[in-house]
């Protein structure tokens, strides 16, 4: 697998679709790659917490965040910018959105 044929996080505004692309991407890379297989490289029991994410049926916690982001293979600077997403996208006010913008 080629690190640079998967999506980097600058290239969205919206993480789960970073996320679902980052997925598909890999999963042509790799078609033996499964939600499983993400949920044990980011230490989550839960195998379907990916595609539950990319639904939008569920949010990422802070811890979830960091989980996915080693999982993703995030350098310093996309992970950081990932957080940014994630906090964007599950920010309730409109003054936490603008900060985070």
């Amino acid at each position: 697998m080629v690190k640079s044929e998967l999506p980097s996080p600058y290239a969205f505004l919206d993480y789960r679709r970073f996320l679902a692309d980052w997925f598909a991407a890999k999963k042509a890379l790799n078609p033996r790659f499964s939600h499983r297989a993400f949920a044990r490289r980011a230490g989550q029991k839960n195998p379907s917490l990916l595609l539950q994410v990319i639904e939008g049926r569920r949010n990422l916690t802070d811890a979830t965040t960091e989980a996915f982001a080693k999982a993703l293979g995030l350098r310093a600077g996309e992970a950081q910018f990932f957080r940014l997403l994630v906090a964007f996208d599950q920010a309730t006010a409109a003054e936490v959105r603008n900060q985070v913008w």
